[in-house]
């Protein structure tokens, strides 16, 4: 995949180093009273989210407990799909929503959308278009290594998260490609390098893998998730050697693949408090939380806002995002709540085509509707008994 050159974009290499130099030479009695500080402030943020996040879903999660640690290595915690109810006036949004692509002339096979309406804390509500194509997620594959990773720490096999914070960190808030290879890697126990021959080669592939597994042992069907984003600093623009012969593996040929409802999946998950742990939510929430306000913002943020789902919502929300782009795609997943609680939801949309990458207006199009929609709805959707998708899954 070529990715545009002409600004950065997410999943391109920041040069950090610098920002690191210019960081002040500390007294030691400065540095006791920033530790503290910083430890109050950690403490108010969680306390902060815990008030944010949306109540507990129907169906409540197993507890540690009730999983044995061999489980845990092998399989994300929730092992079953929500029961997200179909709902006729949910699905009339989402059809209006493609209604908006296809008048822009933009090319709705190749558009997917998963929008999920968790306002009500009795029942949950889903509508889309195209919602179980499997499609390549671009950066959006990032949100899934960062449930691995904690699902790793769980199980034993990363033993400290601690040496991770700044890759997390990195591959989440700016995207960073040599920082999420790192999360792979760890989360796999594989490196990147030379070729391989035989038995060698096999071994490695099932270990690069086994991030499919865990998913997939979750009823996240048919994931593909085993292949690193570029361009890298050490691996060019594309993969060579072992991730070039991963590439070429007949199972894995076509690279990552990711639903919306999958994408739609795992941030409800987050936001419901079930993906790994509560505490490990929590974690994964705060390093996806977004301020649309341009005041606050630095040198990269309007890189992840900009002709993305975020760019034309209010500035007074609570807004969480993973974004995904390439010169062939523009990719999101997004979790809103109003302060007033009257609009809470979850919309994931993907689409597979260079004149989505190019446009910038559609997603920002889409997202207000989507908002303004949910927003100024009064009343709360009611279930129908069968469901009304409109898609074109085959």
């Amino acid at each position: 995949m070529v990715y545009l050159p002409q600004r950065r974009r997410p999943g391109r290499q920041r040069s950090l180093k610098a920002h690191w130099n210019d960081l002040p030479r500390l007294r030691s009695d400065r540095l006791l009273l920033l530790i503290g500080l910083g430890i109050a402030l950690s403490w108010s943020a969680i306390s902060i989210l815990k008030w944010l996040l949306p109540s507990d879903p129907p169906a409540a999660s197993e507890t540690v407990s009730e999983v044995s640690r061999e489980e845990l290595a092998t399989t994300y915690n929730v092992k079953s799909p929500p029961d997200w109810q179909a709902n006729p006036d949910l699905q009339a949004i989402v059809d209006e929503t493609v209604a908006l692509a296809e008048d822009a002339g933009l090319p709705t096979e190749a558009l997917s959308i998963t929008l999920v309406d968790v306002g009500d804390p009795a029942t949950h509500y889903q509508a889309g278009y195209n919602p179980q194509i499997m499609r390549f997620p671009a950066s959006v594959s990032k949100l899934f290594w960062l449930a691995a990773f904690f699902q790793r720490v769980r199980a034993g096999s990363i033993p400290d998260e601690s040496p991770f914070y700044q890759d997390l960190n990195y591959m989440i808030r700016i995207s960073d490609n040599d920082s999420a290879g790192r999360i792979l890697d760890a989360i796999t126990q594989t490196t990147s390098g030379e070729a391989l021959e035989g038995t060698e080669l096999e071994t490695w592939i099932d270990k690069r893998s086994q991030i499919d597994t865990l998913f997939r042992n979750a009823n996240y069907k048919n994931i593909i998730l085993s292949t690193k984003n570029y361009p890298i600093t050490d691996g060019g623009e594309a993969p060579a050697g072992r991730d070039l012969q991963l590439k070429q593996n007949r199972a894995l040929a076509s690279g990552n693949r990711v639903s919306t409802d999958q994408a739609a999946r795992l941030m409800y998950e987050i936001y419901t408090k079930q993906a790994v742990s509560p505490v490990a939510s929590t974690k994964m929430a705060h390093l996806l939380t977004r301020d649309l306000n341009p005041s606050a913002w630095d040198e990269g943020d309007r890189d992840f806002v900009k002709g993305f789902l975020g760019e034309s919502l209010p500035t007074d929300i609570y807004f969480a995002s993973k974004v995904g782009y390439t010169s062939r795609s523009r990719q999101e997943v997004i979790f809103v709540r109003t302060l007033d609680d009257r609009a809470i939801y979850i919309l994931a949309v993907f689409g597979t085509d260079a004149a989505y990458a190019q446009n910038e207006e559609i997603f920002p199009r889409m997202s207000r509707h989507i908002f303004d929609r949910l927003n100024g709805t009064p009343q709360k959707l009611k279930p129908k008994e069968v469901s009304v998708f409109k898609s074109k899954d085959n």
